[in-house]
């Protein structure tokens, strides 16, 4: 498993450098799976970010990271319907399957998020789940995570309160709201 953490929005983190993003190329042909965010999947692939891209063209890139050695890519922070809401897009090369699952956007923004769904997306894996239920419970834990603290008068750089959601992923999956993409 490998979260490339190197950016988001578009830019890479003041303390990384292009160097970074060259060795970061050179992990990934390691990898399983990995858990990029849109920006993430930009510079590994040396493209553009588009905060207004495409689900097709995220398909693209999820298929174009696979093709570079993971078994799963899924992509986090994928834009849809006018920015209105956001998915976690993935492809699975062993059954050529493409999953999505997407939630309504807030416009908020906490650090270890991305390293948070990582860690769900593994157990989940790890305990027998597949890709699809996987993702849907690390989508919906961050939502949660997510809406839980952004009604509280809390400093965003402390990320989301996770002791006040942590206990929801105890039960089963309670909605299943991903879907398999052509």
């Amino acid at each position: 498993m490998v979260d490339p953490v190197m950016d988001d929005n578009g830019k890479l983190y003041s303390t990384f450098t292009c160097e970074l993003v060259s060795e970061m190329r050179r992990l990934i042909e390691k990898a399983d799976v990995i858990t990029p965010n849109l920006t993430e999947a930009a510079f590994l692939l040396d493209e553009e970010w588009d905060i207004n891209m495409s689900i097709d063209k995220a398909k693209d890139w999820a298929l174009r990271l696979a093709d570079k050695g993971p078994g799963i890519v899924i992509i986090t922070s994928v834009p849809e319907e006018n920015n209105h809401k956001t998915a976690a897009i993935a492809y699975h090369r062993k059954t050529q399957r493409f999953w999505k699952v997407s939630i309504e956007y807030l416009p908020a923004s906490y650090p270890g998020t991305g390293d948070t769904f990582t860690s769900v997306v593994t157990a989940a894996l790890l305990q027998g789940d597949s890709l699809p239920i996987a993702m849907d419970r690390a989508v919906n834990f961050i939502n949660i995570g997510v809406r839980a603290t952004f009604g509280h008068d809390y400093d965003p750089r402390e990320g989301i309160m996770l002791e006040r959601v942590l206990h929801t992923l105890d039960g089963p999956v309670q909605s299943s709201s991903y879907q398999l993409m052509d």
